[in-house]
């Protein structure tokens, strides 16, 4: 029996932590955190890294931008890693429902409120992002 699409795009929300096979140029599934969903049903969202970029690590504006996640926090993860928040990724909110169905995509945990409330904050006070980009994905 298929969930009605609303019951989907309800899951499809800030916080939300979802696995996907479904990046171009990426030959493996990766992690990424919902950070905000646009009227237009555009979902911006951070990746999930193993480690730290070499090219970032020499970079204080994108370092100060590396939200540590702790294993014993998330059972998902198999050891410590980071949200990258140097950039923000954007993904059409119908391809997450389309993955969902398919089953390339899979929600696996939320992030938890007080992480989350602490990456919002290091990204508005961030200079990577311009005005534009905080007004549609940082705040409600």
């Amino acid at each position: 029996m298929e969930l009605p699409i609303e019951l989907y795009e309800k899951e499809v929300r800030r916080g939300r932590i979802i696995h996907s096979y479904n990046f171009e140029n990426i030959d493996h599934g990766k992690f990424f955190v919902i950070i905000g969903v646009t009227q237009d049903s555009i979902v911006g969202f951070f990746f999930i890294n193993s480690n730290i970029n070499k090219y970032i690590q020499d970079k204080p504006d994108m370092m100060a931008v590396q939200y540590p996640l702790l294993k014993r926090d998330y059972a998902f993860l198999k050891h410590d890693s980071f949200i990258c928040a140097t950039e923000i990724e954007e993904i059409k909110k119908s391809d997450i429902i389309d993955g969902i169905k398919n089953h390339s995509v899979v929600f696996v945990d939320d992030l938890r409120q007080e992480h989350l409330d602490d990456v919002l904050t290091m990204v508005r006070e961030s200079k990577l992002f311009d005005k534009k980009e905080k007004e549609l994905y940082f705040y409600e």
